[in-house]
């Protein structure tokens, strides 16, 4: 019968290999979907490897690839036989996605939970400035609803798009074609920029409950609440600070 210390060595051992694999799979797919305690627990090890392979791949620009390879000594988080093939991606595609990004490498979405009798909550674990992070195309989605309906963006909305397109390569025109993209394939707009489908046209008369945040009195005041009045904070006012007596000359 294991002792109860070699039962908790091992199940330390599992989960260390689980947090590896995460690791590696996300750099190979920028994306997973799995449990929202597995993705809350492998984000940190991601976070760190990352960091540390790109900071120390920083330090050996202009060398040949293989030597980066071996000398990263951040790619000994990783299985043996995936250090090639992971170690190449992450020196070689996403160094050049994030040239000067230090941290913040991934991202947590919430999904619905699991089909089936366990219901497990679920999320995705995702690469942020990639191809198909989930939040960059529910932006697209929200900002062609809000378009298709005569509607300027809210705030919020113009912050999470101004995070989203700061970092990426010819971000805004990304996003703008993304929006074109998710009108046609969301809202059925044919060339013409018309919606065809009677029923989503229904569906976008539903316009926001307090239209005051879309043009309105509320326009440029993130901060307010909208159940209470609150009142946003002065700005500090400049002092000027004597010099200390001990640094005259």
């Amino acid at each position: 019968m294991p002792s109860l210390q070699k039962f908790h060595a091992n199940v330390a051992r599992h989960v260390k290999s689980m947090n590896k694999n995460l690791c590696a799979e996300i750099m190979r797919h920028d994306y997973i979907v799995t449990g929202r305690t597995k993705a809350k627990r492998a984000q940190p090890h991601v976070e760190r490897f990352l960091a540390n392979a790109l900071k120390a791949n920083r330090k050996m620009e202009g060398t040949d690839l293989q030597e980066r390879i071996q000398r990263n000594q951040a790619l000994n988080y990783l299985h043996p036989p995936l250090r090639t093939e992971i170690g190449t991606r992450v020196l070689e595609d996403l160094a050049k996605r994030y040239p000067k990004r230090t941290h913040g490498f991934t991202r947590i979405i919430k999904l619905e939970p699991r089909l089936g009798e366990d219901k497990a909550p679920m999320s995705v674990l995702e690469l942020v400035d990639s191809d198909y992070q989930i939040k960059y195309w529910y932006m697209a989605k929200v900002v062609a609803r809000l378009e298709l309906q005569g509607l300027p963006l809210d705030d919020l909305t113009a912050h999470n798009v101004r995070k989203l397109t700061q970092y990426r390569q010819d971000g805004d025109q990304e996003f703008r074609d993304a929006v074109e993209t998710a009108k046609k394939q969301f809202f059925k707009v044919d060339d013409e920029g018309n919606v065809v489908d009677e029923e989503i046209k229904r569906n976008l008369e539903n316009k926001p409950t307090n239209l005051e945040f879309h043009g309105g009195s509320l326009a440029g005041k993130l901060l307010v609440s909208k159940k209470y009045p609150t009142v946003q904070r002065p700005s500090k006012e400049e002092v000027e600070v004597p010099q200390s007596p001990f640094l005259r000359n």
